[in-house]
């Protein structure tokens, strides 16, 4: 099965696997092996500017943060199509405004993915397959 982690998913399955759902952990260890996961490039853009307003530390520098998340095996990251910025306006029914989400949304819909997410306002969004 195909995922895309959301930001917090992807930091936990980086730093500390343990704040995962034991379901969303089973789904991220077998989507690894099949080269499964998916990324979207919002997500480094969301750590990078936490770590730069001092929101958030990370362990190391963001450059060899990124390469080092870069280097885990099954993950893809992916870029931001014109499609996913437009489709991030455009979500059916009522979803909140947080850009980051709606293109981290927009991504799994149009890849027919399921998103690993610990985010309630995701979870009860009907129109996205989320996994926790």
């Amino acid at each position: 099965m195909l995922i895309v982690l959301d930001t917090q998913a992807w930091r936990w399955w980086l730093h500390d696997p343990t704040k995962l759902s034991p379901k969303a952990s089973k789904c991220i260890k077998s989507a690894e092996k099949n080269n499964a996961i998916r990324v979207s490039v919002i997500s480094i853009w969301e750590i990078a500017t936490k770590q730069a307003f001092g929101k958030l530390v990370l362990p190391i520098d963001i450059v060899q943060w990124f390469e080092q998340a870069n280097s885990y095996p099954g993950v893809i990251i992916e870029p931001l199509l014109p499609a996913d910025a437009i489709g991030s306006t455009r979500l059916p029914g009522v979803f909140h405004k947080d850009p980051a989400d709606r293109i981290i949304v927009t991504l799994a819909r149009r890849l027919n993915a399921g998103l690993v997410t610990s985010d309630r306002l995701i979870q009860t969004y009907p129109h996205v397959k989320t996994v926790w």
